[in-house]
């Protein structure tokens, strides 16, 4: 299914590059994993059972740049719902940085992103779990984006900023 030197989205990990695959004997069983190798932690390695499909699902290849182009200036990334209740827009949110789903990632991070914006106009601030979550999205998702579109990162945020409209 995956191949050495492909790179995967790896569940709240991020980007990974699969370095191969390795057997591993657990009580006298043979089990084939894949080795992931984040992008932004070299030395750091995860191993996920290769025929293991709750592990696999937590796997995805990176999204290919026309379906990212068009998916970041479809009007569907801006519809947003704010869910008012703080606790279950945490579970929401909780979810969701795990859950490999890039436009609803990208729509939760336009959301918080003018949330917090209308917040700190109108002298507010802007709740601590909410810039948390912000925080985790937008680290997940850079390294994909960078890849990806192939553009340095000093430009990533003038570009998003340019094709989404924010």
């Amino acid at each position: 299914m995956y191949q050495a030197g492909q790179q995967v989205v790896y569940g709240a990990h991020g980007v990974c590059t699969i370095v191969g695959t390795e057997a591993r004997s657990i009580d006298r069983k043979t089990v084939e994993y894949y080795v992931l190798q984040p992008v932004q932690q070299p030395d750091s390695r995860y191993y996920v059972p290769a025929h293991n499909e709750n592990a696999l699902a937590k796997m995805r290849p990176l999204v290919e740049r026309e379906a990212l182009l068009a998916l970041l200036r479809s009007e569907d990334i801006r519809s947003i719902e704010w869910i008012p209740d703080e606790n279950r827009r945490k579970q929401y949110y909780r979810q969701l940085i795990t859950s490999l789903d890039l436009e609803a990632m990208i729509r939760m991070i336009h959301g918080l992103r003018i949330q917090r914006r209308q917040l700190l106009e109108s002298g507010r601030k802007f709740h601590l779990c909410d810039e948390n979550f912000l925080r985790d999205a937008q680290r997940l998702l850079r390294t994909e984006l960078l890849l990806v579109l192939d553009i340095p990162e000093q430009d990533l945020e003038g570009y998003l900023q340019n094709l989404i409209g924010e």
